[in-house]
């Protein structure tokens, strides 16, 4: 099964700035809360690449998690787990 990508439709949904801010800040947070202690390591982690997959997959399904629960959007948390 092909990785979540950032071209996908699931990521066409806009959004305020101040949603932007708050699921950077949780997405952050997520990360540092599983154990990893350098952002500058999530932020390099994190490329996309030309097809629109994220250098780390994982990531990709994480964030999605995160925006799913700030948002209360049911597509978006269930793309969280499909992979």
């Amino acid at each position: 099964m092909p990785h979540l990508s950032v071209n996908d439709q699931l990521f066409d949904r806009a959004i305020t700035l101040r949603q932007g801010c708050e699921l950077l800040v949780r997405f952050v947070a997520q990360y540092h809360a599983r154990g990893e202690s350098s952002t500058l390591h999530l932020l390099t982690d994190a490329g996309i690449a030309p097809d629109g997959t994220t250098c780390d997959p994982a990531q990709i399904y994480d964030f999605t998690r995160v925006a799913g629960e700030l948002l209360d959007d049911q597509q978006l948390r269930s793309a969280a787990t499909l992979d």
